[in-house]
């Protein structure tokens, strides 16, 4: 999927450089044909021309275009003894406009059983980036440059936790809490954990002049978390629930 992508961020520069080329030989060949017969007319239709493409045309295609794919589950080595290996899901977000995305900000909009209820305790919740957290970093929104530049956001983290080896990485800042789940709800406490099972999630990303309008995925989560090198205790894919009209 990356490599398609930056495929198609290369295709896109070639396409705007081409109408940059366009132009200019437009205004040339203009000026080569009319200036002779009306002067002031040529004047004013290659200015009008050149204005338009400068003021509208061209920020308009070199503008940021951000697209979003799904990355590769990767298992994080434990690094405090007795813990245990971290399996993190997490979503790419290329720019493949030639401007920058500036302030990018990856948000959860929802979640949902497999069943079709809603989480209530989930209200729209900012995701962190890669290499954030609520301890060390803090949160911060990202820039994303133009021609490919990648950045990746951070989904969930999965490992061995007493029933509920899923958790979403969203920014909690202190003293924000969550509503406390029921004991015996998918999401028990006032943390942001999930049991094992299937669930629905709406993702959406935000920036100045680009965004990602919310998308469904399909997050399936087992209770059987191993080591690094062993099976990936998840599964993640772009899809619609039934339950959605």
């Amino acid at each position: 999927m990356l490599k398609k992508l930056e495929k198609q961020s290369r295709r896109w520069s070639v396409f705007v450089t081409f109408i940059d080329f366009v132009i200019i030989v437009l205004i040339v060949g203009l000026g080569g044909v009319f200036i002779i017969h009306d002067t002031v007319g040529t004047v004013s239709l290659i200015l009008s021309i050149a204005i338009a493409h400068i003021t509208t045309i061209r920020p308009l295609l070199r503008k940021p275009r951000l697209k979003m794919f799904i990355d590769e589950i990767r298992c994080s080595a434990p690094t405090l003894e007795g813990d245990t290996a971290s399996w993190f899901i997490r979503f790419g977000i290329m720019n493949f406009g030639l401007t920058a995305a500036k302030a990018c900000v990856g948000r959860i909009i929802s979640v949902w059983t497999e069943s079709g209820e809603q989480l209530e305790k989930f209200d729209p919740l900012t995701l962190f980036w890669a290499r954030q957290d609520n301890t060390h970093t803090g949160f911060s929104p990202v820039d994303i440059q133009g021609y490919g530049d990648v950045e990746y956001l951070d989904i969930a983290q999965i490992k061995k936790r007493d029933s509920v080896p899923l958790e979403w990485r969203v920014v909690l800042k202190p003293p924000m809490s969550l509503t406390k789940g029921d004991t015996d709800s998918a999401s028990p406490g006032s943390e942001p954990v999930l049991r094992a099972g299937t669930y629905y999630i709406q993702i959406a990303i935000y920036a100045e002049e680009a965004n990602i309008p919310a998308r469904w995925f399909e997050i399936t989560c087992s209770e059987k978390v191993s080591e690094c090198g062993g099976p990936i205790p998840c599964d993640i894919k772009e899809k619609r629930p039934k339950f959605v009209n």
